[in-house]
């Protein structure tokens, strides 16, 4: 089912978000979200950003494989960072230079609650920065360096 994107002044979209819930259908909302990011022409989507509150979000890893984390942290983020050009869902149209780490150590949850630990470098890291930031109630905006 494609759901609506929230607003960007949705205070859903301004608060951290908590663990996902136990009783979650893991199955049912990965497969939401990644319907309604390909729907919404995104390389990313949290559940917030279609009015859900839990602790999850799908990405495109690579042109091939799109991934969907439960419960993501980021463990390390390298010294080393790159200024890239980011489009957010949330704010169609706005296109904004952001300071990012190019490498990142992250571990998440899949679907069937098998924990991941890897490394990501380049795109793949941007995007999972870039959707853990709206599980920690930190828009695209905030990132912007005066």
């Amino acid at each position: 089912m494609i759901e609506k994107l929230v607003e960007s002044k949705d205070l859903l979209l301004h608060h951290r978000i908590n663990s996902c819930s136990h009783k979650l259908d893991r199955k049912k909302l990965a497969k939401k979200l990644i319907e309604n990011m390909l729907h919404h022409k995104g390389v990313g989507l949290s559940a917030n950003q279609i009015g859900i509150w839990e602790r999850v979000f799908c990405m495109m890893r690579n042109e091939e494989e799109i991934i969907v984390c439960f419960n993501p942290r980021i463990i390390k983020s390298y010294k080393k960072e790159i200024e890239m050009e980011e489009g957010c869902l949330s704010y169609p149209g706005l296109f904004l230079n952001i300071v990012r780490p190019q490498s990142v150590i992250v571990k998440y949850e899949t679907e069937d609650c098998r924990t991941y630990k890897v490394k990501l470098d380049g795109m793949a890291s941007r995007i999972f920065q870039h959707e853990y930031d709206h599980m920690q109630g930190i828009d695209f905006t905030q990132r912007v360096k005066s």
